[in-house]
């Protein structure tokens, strides 16, 4: 009865998956090609099996099907304006691509205490801290905002998806946007008052129950990303000996 309670952190460490949000970030810039960001892509898609994320795996493997899709028709639209801001759509996409996986494993695979406890021991400023704290809890919220509103459209008879908004631009930016605007400036104050009621804006140390420790796994973790994506870059500049090799 007197034994401590043992609160165990997940891992791998939160510092590892902001790493890899720093590295993909920074990668999406000189690689560029199409072989390259697929690369990329799929990378991330094995980290996400890793972690057993199978339901995101399969939703983003299905986002980049039709992304390639589109882009293999972008032939048939006649219009030049309309086809190039489309192709530059798509490649935009294609580059989003990986840093929004990678958004998304931290995410899911970190709780907001450990992440938090986190930035703290990295020294991060609390002036970072807490806007990060915001928009690390107002994303996924605003997701649940948008279905409640497309559900209260289709209450009232309402068509929120696609074809609704072609068909009826103006009345579902009126009836779908409004609202979402007016709900997502309530839910920025409401996680602000939450994150300064949870103590973030004290000049006091704040305490975790979960031990959160960079281990030597996490610090392998980062280095074999540090590899790869030296390995990518050196693969860009240098084509033609990268093939010799392999």
């Amino acid at each position: 009865m007197n034994d401590a309670i043992d609160f165990t952190a997940s891992k791998p460490d939160p510092r590892v998956w902001l790493f890899l949000i720093l590295v993909v970030s920074l990668l999406t810039f000189p690689c560029g090609s199409r072989l390259e960001l697929f690369l990329l892509f799929a990378a991330l898609a094995l980290i996400m099996l890793w972690q057993r994320m199978f339901a995101a795996v399969i939703s983003c493997a299905v986002f980049y099907l039709v992304l390639l899709v589109l882009n293999q028709f972008l032939w048939l639209i006649a219009i030049a304006p309309v086809k190039m801001v489309a192709g530059m759509l798509i490649v935009l996409f294609f580059r989003l691509m990986p840093v929004y996986m990678a958004y998304i494993i931290l995410l899911e695979k970190t709780s907001m205490n450990e992440l938090l406890a986190a930035l703290e021991q990295m020294h991060i400023p609390h002036m970072l801290i807490i806007p990060l704290a915001v928009v690390y809890r107002y994303l996924p919220t605003v997701r649940y905002e948008i279905m409640y509103i497309k559900d209260s459209l289709k209450m009232r008879g309402l068509n929120p998806s696609l074809t609704g908004i072609l068909f009826h631009p103006v009345t579902m930016v009126e009836k779908f946007m409004i609202p979402l605007l007016i709900r997502s400036a309530k839910l920025a104050d409401e996680l602000s008052a939450a994150a300064l009621c949870k103590g973030l804006d004290t000049d006091y140390a704040r305490t975790s129950c979960t031990g959160v420790r960079f281990a030597q796994k996490d610090a392998a973790c980062c280095v074999f990303f540090a590899l790869a994506a030296g390995a990518l870059i050196f693969w860009h500049y240098y084509p033609d000996f990268a093939s010799l090799v392999l």
